[in-house]
């Protein structure tokens, strides 16, 4: 038979094929994508002792297969020869090593024919369909479909398959969610990694694989199935690995990159933001390496970034924003003629309505008048201003200075920067002489009080403070304008995380559900469920095979707390459809499996209306 070499370049590897008939060996040629072939000299003759193959049929096939492409002859010995010129061809050096990964090939069965896998597709040819698009779902494309193309032309010997077909079964009976199964380009990797070149989405994607089969160690129902892997793995990549060390290995890397890798979610990973400083300064200076490289790592590359907003903030407040600011403000429309400067000074702004909307008035007014240019005083109680998402440019923040003496606080009378905070409420009202018991009840009832409301209410009674508009500041106030408007809502109750959320959702979801599937079961002369079965899966999981074709109540759970509830009959595609949209990618989701479609769609009206009513 014929003898078959295949060399890697990238990964330093080769395997050793022989006892090829001529049909398997023009199967390997059409399926694996070859940048070079070499001949050896002993093909030049075939047992006729003519170098012209196809004259008498022996060699026809391999000839019009090499005739087709672009070869090269070589003589010496096969293998030292051929890795020879590999090294000459791709400028290795001489002391670089191929590892040998090739796998016994005894006792294996019979591929296909080369016409019959030519016939069904399983070898790409114009004009005939592939029969694997027709036996495999829509959804599976990529290695897979190569995996199982491998298997019909390459089958693996008698103890590899009943290993695959177990595995198969296995799978097809867990019921809890499985990894994405992130599918990475070895050969890629490893040219990455030689030359210093992976970045962090490569670094991303190979972590990804290391916790993938880390979550698959520590599932009780997937271990054995990674356990079942390692052998097909060995066939299919001719590297042997005991299970213990891939797993010790997985962890270590995965480890590493985590030390290393910023992911999503680090608050110190966003782009920065400076006062009167625009975002692309930042976007330019920083998005080549900031959410890519963890901070411990680049603490010098921050503080340089920041001296510079630093300094640049400095530049535009004292030199270019006084200018800009007084030519707005001579030009401005509002509060005098053209070539007036506007200045106005407001006591008490809105303080004479309903708190609340007086302090959105207030902040309003401020907005107005800072985008207007013009100068001014304003000085309120509201201090409710504070936690609005105001949109200002010129807002410097003054406050009535106090200091502590004796253990009361006394005013200095004196105007200082910033925010006020301190409260003289109590200590004015004991000197206007109001009576102790009226004072002492009257702080507890603002103990009680300043736990459970905040912001504009009238509650936090503290000192006058004042806003001055036009000005450069001294003291930069809090960056209200990046406060979301949620900030106005005081959450009295704690947010609960999203595993307390799931379990109440399980709770209610079973209290409505049970009596409805009990009622279907007692219909169908079926045993009554006891509680209804749930089955989670988490960001990054799909669901188990076991899935597929079954009828399913869904409840998703999405960004802010938010709750999507359906039933389909393709779960996988529908966890894929929702996960596409933008800021769903880590939706996680609960499941349960219902008799018919039918049924779904009533659980799903019936839990649509009901899970309302709870307070989803």
């Amino acid at each position: 038979g014929f003898c078959l070499v295949l060399v890697l370049e990238t990964m330093k590897t080769y395997s050793l094929e022989d006892g090829l008939t001529e049909e398997a060996l023009v199967t390997k040629l059409r399926t694996c994508h070859c940048h070079h072939i070499f001949l050896h000299a002993s093909l030049r003759q075939n047992s006729s002792g003519t170098c012209r193959w196809g004259e008498y049929g022996e060699g026809g096939l391999l000839w019009a297969e090499c005739n087709s492409r672009n070869f090269e002859w070589f003589e010496s010995d096969p293998l030292t020869g051929l890795l020879l010129k590999v090294k000459e061809l791709y400028g290795l050096d001489d002391g670089i090593t191929f590892r040998n990964v090739s796998v016994c090939t005894e006792d294996r069965p019979f591929p296909l024919h080369l016409g019959t896998a030519t016939q069904i597709g399983a070898i790409p040819t114009e004009g005939i369909p592939s029969l694997l698009k027709v036996l495999l779902p829509g959804n599976c494309t990529g290695l897979p479909v190569l995996y199982i193309r491998d298997l019909l032309l390459n089958p693996p010997n008698y103890e590899i398959a009943t290993t695959v077909q177990a595995t198969c079964r296995l799978m097809n009976s867990v019921t809890c969610s499985i990894p994405d199964f992130t599918c990475v380009s070895p050969a890629k990797l490893v040219k990455l990694l030689e030359l210093r070149e992976t970045n962090h989405i490569e670094f991303c994607r190979i972590k990804n694989v290391l916790d993938e089969v880390l979550h698959m160690h520590s599932s009780p129902e997937l271990h054995d199935i990674l356990k079942l892997l390692m052998d097909p793995a060995w066939v299919a990549t001719g590297l042997k690995i005991e299970f213990e060390t891939l797993v010790s290995e997985c962890e270590w890397v995965s480890k590493r990159i985590d030390e290393m890798i910023s992911f999503d979610g680090e608050s110190d990973q966003k782009i920065s933001s400076f006062p009167r400083i625009p975002n692309e300064f930042f976007e330019d200076m920083e998005s080549s390496w900031k959410g890519r490289i963890k901070r411990i790592h680049l603490e010098d590359e921050f503080e340089e970034v920041g001296r510079a907003a630093e300094a640049l903030s400095i530049a535009v407040s004292e030199d270019f924003l006084p200018i800009y600011s007084r030519i707005k403000a001579m030009t401005s429309p509002l509060g005098g003629s053209r070539g007036e400067v506007s200045y106005v000074l407001i006591d008490e702004i809105c303080r004479g309505t309903e708190t609340a909307k007086g302090t959105c008035i207030a902040g309003s007014i401020i907005e107005t008048l800072d985008k207007i240019g013009c100068l001014g005083i304003v000085s309120t109680h509201l201090h409710g201003l504070f936690n609005l998402p105001l949109k200002t440019n010129t807002v410097v923040y003054k406050a009535m200075g106090a200091e502590y003496v004796d253990g009361q606080t006394i005013p200095t009378w004196k105007l200082v920067d910033g925010v006020c905070r301190e409260s003289l409420a109590f200590e004015t009202a004991k000197r206007e002489g109001v009576p102790e018991t009226i004072i002492q009840r009257a702080e507890e009832l603002y103990l009680i009080s300043k736990q459970a409301f905040s912001g504009f209410d009238g509650v936090k009674v503290e000192k006058p403070c004042s806003i001055q508009i036009g000005k450069g500041p001294d003291e930069e106030p809090p960056d209200l304008g990046r406060i979301g408007a949620s900030a106005l809502h005081h959450e009295i109750e704690p947010i609960k995380c999203i595993n307390e959320l799931q379990a109440e959702v399980k709770k209610a979801v079973n209290i409505i559900c049970l009596k409805k599937l009990r009622k279907h079961y007692e219909m169908k002369n079926l045993p009554e469920p006891v509680t209804v079965q749930f089955f989670s899966i988490a960001a990054r999981e799909q669901p188990p095979p076991s899935t597929i074709g079954a009828s399913v109540v869904y409840v998703m759970f999405g960004p802010a707390k938010k709750i999507y509830v359906g039933e389909t009959d393709d779960l996988e595609g529908r966890v894929r459809a929702h996960r596409s949209k933008e800021g769903m990618q880590n939706a996680s989701f609960l499941y349960f499996k219902v008799s018919g479609k039918s049924l779904a769609c009533q659980l799903e009206t019936l839990l649509i209306n009901q899970l309302l009513n709870k307070g989803f």
